[in-house]
């Protein structure tokens, strides 16, 4: 199960790029790497074939201005990782969510990709943007405009439907609350309600109650006769 903070960085990576890890979609690729920004200060996330993880580059920073003329300082140099996450981790995640969920986003991911084939298709049957082909005339080429700003329109329309309704499912496969308990004792009573007053008096009873006084013992007896229970007043008769 990933950690809080691991689930924020797949988040964080984008919503496609976390429902393929989730998916067991990437580890296949050799060649897929990439980098984008992240939400805290000074930080970048890296991506490569094997695992994603959260860049703290303020001291690199600071280290490469120290390094002044040294054109080689970046190769020894390295960003300080806060956060790490293997492929294999995020598909372990995801094969443990339920089956309507994985359907749910193998579902979306496939849509997209059928809407990118599609768009390719119209493009390459075209050749390309208007503005890269010729015309015989001007009409002719705003009638070419017209026909693929409409068809690019629905295009972007049935992405950004794709991509919300994405959004919302990695939402629910990463709730972002897998160690939420409190860190100590202290936060766990703030979180606490407050006490009912009318129940205050029975705290004494359940004192009292557990102070009783200690069970009866029972006198010794020979075999035959039935024990007679004494009580604390009673004593032992000798």
């Amino acid at each position: 199960m990933l950690t809080r903070d691991q689930q924020q960085l797949l988040a964080a990576a984008g919503h496609g790029l976390a429902a393929s890890a989730l998916l067991d979609d990437l580890r296949a690729s050799t060649t897929f790497e990439g980098g984008s920004s992240a939400p805290q200060d000074h930080c970048w996330i890296s991506y490569n074939r094997k695992a994603i993880w959260l860049e703290d580059h303020t001291s690199l920073v600071a280290a490469m201005a120290s390094a002044g003329v040294d054109s080689d300082a970046w190769r020894r140099i390295r960003p300080t990782i806060l956060v790490k996450v293997t492929w294999a981790e995020a598909a372990a995640h995801g094969a443990s969510l339920p089956a309507s969920l994985r359907e749910e986003l193998d579902t979306l991911r496939r849509t997209e990709r059928t809407e990118q084939r599609r768009w390719r298709e119209f493009s390459d049957a075209r050749g390309g943007w208007p503005w890269r082909r010729r015309f015989t005339s001007d009409e002719e080429h705003q009638a070419a405009q017209a026909e693929w700003d409409q068809t690019y329109g629905k295009h972007l329309a049935a992405l950004r439907d794709v991509w919300d309704r994405r959004k919302v499912a990695i939402a629910r496969a990463l709730p972002l609350t897998v160690d939420d308990e409190p860190v100590d004792l202290l936060e766990l009573l703030d979180q606490q309600t407050a006490p009912d007053p009318s129940q205050a008096g029975r705290s004494g009873l359940q004192a009292a109650a557990l102070r009783a006084a200690p069970q009866a013992q029972r006198q010794p007896h020979d075999e035959g006769r039935s024990p007679v229970p004494l009580t604390v007043d009673q004593g032992v008769r000798r």
